[in-house]
């Protein structure tokens, strides 16, 4: 990877249990936290941040000019520090491989789903998020 000190850039580097799913260079990089977006750029202030279910949006990426790739992620952690954005999650899709019919189905059955007691209110909760989440990043192809 090219020097990030020298070039304006950050370093974005998405990885989960299986694998790194993406290691690029970017102007920006916008993070979906467990309680609203955060921007990230050459120079931020170190921060480690819970992550909610959304797209980390990545622009101006190394030799794509001011194009941006989005890439759905469920969780997890995110670590910035010296130009370097680490996200941390347990499912992390690109979007283009995203099916928009399927997550709105997906959406579907976990809303009529029944929930009896505060755990299950709470994971049909959780899960309503994501897959709202997935239907959003899905549709902004």
């Amino acid at each position: 990877m090219a020097n990030t000190k020298q070039s304006g850039a950050v370093r974005c580097v998405i990885v989960t249990p299986e694998s790194t799913v993406l290691d690029t260079q970017a102007r920006f990089v916008a993070l979906p936290l467990f309680d609203g977006q955060r921007g990230v750029g050459h120079g931020h202030a170190p921060f480690i941040g819970r992550l909610g279910a959304g797209e980390v949006r990545i622009t101006g990426e190394q030799g794509a000019g001011d194009a941006v790739r989005r890439t759905f992620v469920e969780g997890g952690f995110v670590e910035v520090g010296h130009d370097i954005v680490t996200v941390i999650t347990q499912r992390a899709v690109p979007a283009e491989k995203l099916d928009a019919a399927a997550a709105r189905a997906d959406l579907e059955k976990v809303a009529a789903t029944k929930a009896t007691g505060d755990e299950a209110i709470a994971a049909k909760l959780r899960a309503q998020d994501a897959a709202r989440a997935v239907v959003r990043t899905a549709g902004r192809r």
